[in-house]
């Protein structure tokens, strides 16, 4: 099992990070290292949202992930609350 550095970024500009495996939906990993984020992000680096379909193809090529349902495949950073982007 793989563990990747997970970077969150906050609409103010405030950096978190935390290691995620790569059997951890990235929500979850957040949650057990203390932190909450929303359910939609966008994101640099890859991940594996086989687990859903929530997002349509457009959405997932602009970088959208879920992180409910998203497995980290490298590290990441993520800027987070972007749902209002979305629709």
């Amino acid at each position: 099992m793989a563990a990747y550095k997970v970077k969150l970024i906050g609409p103010d500009g405030k950096e978190n990070e935390f290691e995620a495996p790569d059997d951890t939906y990235i929500l979850d990993a957040a949650e057990n290292a203390g932190m909450e984020l929303p359910y939609s992000c966008r994101v640099s680096g890859s991940v594996d949202q086989s687990d859903g379909s929530f997002l349509d193809d457009n959405q997932m090529k602009d970088g959208y992930l879920l992180t409910c349902v998203s497995y980290p495949t490298s590290d990441l950073v993520i800027h987070t609350h972007k749902e209002n982007d979305l629709y």
